[in-house]
């Protein structure tokens, strides 16, 4: 008997196609949240959408269009896309566009929080964090005042924003050297040895943002 054009290639698990025939606006919902879902966790663990499918036993095309929300996945799929994510099923069905995050903290107030750089001398006022959701964001305002010591060979992980408010310093940034003053800002990975090298002038005040994925077990 001929092989039917529906029929998945040998070792794929079947899929339900409904994008054409989705009626119910809550079905469609929850398919855009899973197509969402699926990507922002491909992405952030850095692996290309066609090594993924191989990883659950999927064709490229058909991850392509659960990723565009053209195709809904099926129980199988899902459990196949989840554990070579490495994540829970469950979490394809949280954190979904109705969370609506906001964290407001008024002019002075904040967290002091102790940190690495605190044995330093160096102040953290945490202004604010997301709730929940994929990314991790902590914004601090560092204060480095006549105590404060140099230290320019931090490193960790994620993504690091600087915006000097008040002060003058020379920070460093892996072999290069920046004079920083009020209204500079600095982008960079920060797995690269990084810090003030030199304080010029006190109180340095600078906001520093943290970007990093967060790890699900």
């Amino acid at each position: 008997m001929p092989k039917s054009q529906n029929q998945p290639p040998a070792g794929e698990s079947p899929d339900i196609e409904v994008a054409e025939k989705q009626i119910d606006p809550a079905v469609e919902k929850v398919s855009r949240a899973l197509s969402a879902q699926i990507h922002a966790f491909r992405t952030s663990a850095g692996i290309a959408s066609g090594t993924l499918a191989k990883m659950a036993g999927i064709s490229h095309s058909m991850l392509s269009r659960i990723e565009k929300g053209t195709a809904t996945p099926s129980i199988e799929t899902l459990t196949r896309l989840a554990n070579a994510l490495g994540k829970p099923v469950s979490r394809f069905f949280v954190d979904q566009s109705e969370r609506h995050d906001c964290s407001f903290v008024p002019a002075g107030q904040g967290v002091t929080v102790d940190r690495e750089g605190s044995s330093y001398g160096h102040i953290y006022r945490l202004i604010g964090h997301v709730l929940s959701g994929n990314l991790s964001v902590e914004p601090y305002v560092v204060t480095l005042d006549e105590k404060s010591q140099p230290w320019s060979t931090h490193q960790t992980t994620g993504i690091q924003f600087l915006h000097v408010l008040e002060g003058k310093m020379k920070y460093r940034y892996a072999n290069r050297l920046y004079d920083l003053k009020p209204g500079d800002s600095l982008l960079f990975d920060p797995n690269a040895a990084h810090g003030p090298e030199e304080i010029e002038s006190v109180p340095v005040k600078f906001l520093a943002v943290f970007f990093n994925i967060r790890e699900y077990s």
